[in-house]
């Protein structure tokens, strides 16, 4: 039995990684591997992202008390949420670097 030839402009084309028309196994293999890389590259990517943005939200926050526009009357209401803010922010952040480290030992 002869393995089967790919149409031209057949969307399994790209699977064909030596050109010789016919998609194997291990071409297949080899692709889901890359499609497999691709998406932890895209996770690490956005948990950098996130850890990112919770650290500057905790900087933008601890100098808000700091700004002239901010009214006494309103620094007890920014303390009470300071809290669960910056303890939320800190484990988003701390997750982060604890999982890189976990997965930089494996």
């Amino acid at each position: 039995m002869s393995p089967k030839k790919l149409e031209p402009k057949s969307r399994y084309a790209q699977y064909d990684l030596d050109g010789d028309g016919v998609v194997s196994d291990e071409e297949l293999a080899r692709n889901q591997e890359l499609v497999e890389i691709e998406l932890r590259e895209e996770k690490a990517d956005s948990q950098r992202r996130m850890a990112w943005v919770s650290l500057s939200s905790m900087v933008v926050y601890a100098l808000l008390p700091l700004m002239p526009f901010i009214p006494e009357s309103r620094l007890s209401t920014l303390a009470s949420l300071s809290d669960m803010l910056f303890l939320s922010q800190a484990s988003i952040v701390g997750l982060y670097f604890g999982a890189t480290a976990y997965m930089a030992k494996r």
